[in-house]
C-alpha cells in the first residue's frame, strides 16, 4: 500500500497513459482531416464536440479584436476591404453548395468542425510565406500581407468546401 500522497507505480503509469492518450486525442481531433472526415461519415458531432469545435473558433476570432500597429502610410483603395467583406457571404454559400445545398445534412457542424482544422493546418504551413513577406519594403509590406492574407483565406475556403464535398 502506497504512503499517503504517494501513487503506486501502475497508478501513475495508467494515469501518464490517459493523460497522453488523451492530448493526442485532442490533437487528432484539432489537427487530422482525415480522422475528422471519417468521423463526420459515421455519425454527427455530438454536443461537447462541437462547442469545442465553436469555442476554439471564437476564441481565435476574438484574437482579431485586438488593436494592431499600423502604418498609416498604407493607401486604401477600397477594392480590398470589399473582397474582405464578401468573403465570408461567399464561404458559407460556397460551403453550403458543397455540402449538397437544401440536401445537404449536418451543414454546421461539418462548417465549424472542417472549417476549424483547415484554417489551422493552413495556418501553420502559411507561416513561412508570411516569414518570407515580413522582409517586405515597408512602404509596401502592409498591401503586401492584405493581399497575402486574402488569397490564404481564400485557399482556405477551397479546401474547406473541397472536404466537405468528400462526405456527399
Amino acid at each position: 500500500m502506497a504512503a499517503c500522497g504517494e501513487l503506486s507505480a501502475p497508478k501513475s503509469i495508467y494515469n501518464a497513459l490517459t493523460f497522453y492518450r488523451m492530448v493526442i486525442m485532442q490533437f487528432v481531433v484539432f489537427w487530422n482531416i482525415n480522422w475528422l472526415k471519417e468521423r463526420l461519415r459515421k455519425e454527427p458531432l455530438s454536443g461537447r464536440e462541437t462547442y469545442l469545435y465553436t469555442f476554439c473558433w471564437l476564441a481565435f476570432l476574438t484574437l482579431g479584436f485586438f488593436p494592431e500597429n499600423i502604418n498609416d502610410s498604407f493607401i486604401h483603395s477600397g477594392w480590398l476591404e470589399v473582397i474582405e467583406l464578401a468573403i465570408p457571404a461567399f464561404a458559407i454559400f460556397y460551403a453550403w453548395l458543397c455540402n449538397g445545398g437544401r440536401k445537404g445534412e449536418q451543414f454546421w457542424t461539418r462548417l465549424i468542425s472542417i472549417g476549424w482544422v483547415v484554417t489551422m493546418r493552413t495556418l501553420v504551413f502559411s507561416l513561412p510565406l508570411f516569414l518570407v513577406l515580413s522582409f517586405a519594403p515597408m512602404e509596401q509590406s502592409e498591401f503586401i500581407y492584405e493581399t497575402a492574407a486574402t488569397l490564404v483565406g481564400l485557399f482556405i475556403i477551397w479546401r474547406l468546401g473541397r472536404h466537405i464535398e468528400n462526405l456527399r
